[in-house]
């Protein structure tokens, strides 16, 4: 712990005071000059988006350590009322904690399994449709909730796409440069002849097998991760390891990524040279995209894979299946042309779901309010602990 010069840590719901980051540094009795950042409310991108800030911090500090600490803590965030939306995220999320050292310090490169060689990040909380997505908010009762709309598995997609649209080109071979130049030169010619030279192809997109050896996506849930399968057309040995880490520890946030990371090198292994592609998509919204090169062979069994003895899963092994031919309204953008997209945005706003206007957060920020006042009063602890 002595070596740790900067530490940065991350729980989206669970926010104690003091930090994470003090409870790290009091249990492991870290030096008293640690640079020692705490986010909190990031949501489940914050696993890749903070390799960002990560990247940055060591840009600015040359030959530092930094240990990046990505957790999520959910019994604060139990659910105990009646809402449907706010109800999922009691089935979906799990507790889960990651925590890896980042160095551009040349003495560890001997030590280090990966480079970390491109990483983005992308927010489009811009929009309101994105931003309402996912909210923690009271119900009609005044119980808070982290409530799940009908619209997030589309917008989760949307601003996934953005991020994998952003790294593509950072990542595609010189082939696949070729293939897209022929694309876009077959587009030019339809369009300037009008289609009579020839048909305008479907806009390029590449075998993203090609492009990376392994795939981290964060395991949001089964529709999410068809959705983005679909979305990058990628085969289903390719996302089973997501979806490995889904069957066995749910959605764990902005941990997740490197839950599916620990599998791969807990049962088939990494070996020198491949690479890696991380994608990360949290409230607000917000994606990361990180893009990595392994140094070495890494084969390492991680504690929480212990239970499956060095043996990878098979698509038997999943509760649904993977390979099947999947359709969704909430498929990745990429896959619809744009009328088909707006189809479909105007198909989940027109589906009903719980909203609130001013007025009703107002009513309903008073009601709680008053129900804390009473319990108060009344000395009822048991009543303000619930709410």
């Amino acid at each position: 712990a002595t070596y740790i010069d900067i530490l940065i840590t991350n729980t989206s719901i669970y926010r104690p005071t003091p930090s994470i980051a003090s409870l790290v540094i009091n249990m492991f009795k870290m030096r008293e000059d640690v640079q020692a950042y705490h986010l909190g409310g990031m949501g489940c991108a914050f696993g890749v988006v903070g390799l960002n800030m990560v990247r940055d911090m060591l840009k600015a500090h040359p030959g530092k350590i930094c240990l990046f600490v990505s957790s999520e803590v959910v019994t604060s965030a139990f659910y105990p009322g009646q809402r449907k939306e706010a109800l999922v995220t009691n089935a979906l999320f799990r507790m889960g904690g990651t925590a890896s050292i980042l160095t551009n310090n040349p003495a560890w490169r001997s030590r280090s399994k990966y480079q970390l060689q491109h990483c983005l990040r992308v927010h489009t909380g811009a929009s309101d449709r994105a931003f309402s997505a996912l909210n923690w908010e009271p119900d009609e009762e005044g119980i808070n909730g982290c409530v799940i709309t009908k619209t997030l598995p589309s917008e989760a997609a949307s601003v996934l796409d953005k991020g994998v649209r952003k790294m593509t080109p950072r990542i595609m071979t010189w082939g696949q440069y070729a293939e897209a130049a022929v694309n876009y030169f077959q587009i030019g010619v339809a369009r300037l002849s009008s289609g009579k030279l020839c048909t305008a192809p479907r806009p390029y997109q590449p075998d993203y097998t090609r492009c990376a050896d392994y795939f981290l996506m964060h395991a949001g849930g089964y529709a999410i991760l068809r959705g983005v399968q679909k979305g990058l057309r990628l085969p289903a040995e390719q996302m089973l390891p997501s979806f490995a880490s889904l069957r066995d520890f749910g959605n764990t946030s902005s941990a997740s990524t490197w839950y599916t990371w620990s599998y791969i090198e807990s049962t088939v292994g990494v070996r020198k040279g491949q690479t890696v592609l991380q994608v990360g998509v949290g409230g607000g919204m917000k994606s990361g995209v990180a893009y990595w090169r392994a140094l070495r062979d890494v084969r390492d069994i991680h504690p929480c894979w212990a239970h499956l003895g060095g043996k990878p899963l098979t698509e038997a092994d999943l509760p649904r299946p993977i390979s099947n031919e999947y359709k969704s309204i909430f498929d990745m953008p990429s896959t619809r042309t744009a009328a088909e997209q707006q189809q479909a945005i105007k198909a989940t706003d027109a589906a009903p779901r719980v909203t609130y206007t001013d007025v009703d957060k107002a009513a309903a920020a008073a009601e709680v309010i008053r129900l804390h006042a009473e319990a108060v009063t009344s000395g009822d602890l048991d009543a303000v602990a619930a709410l």
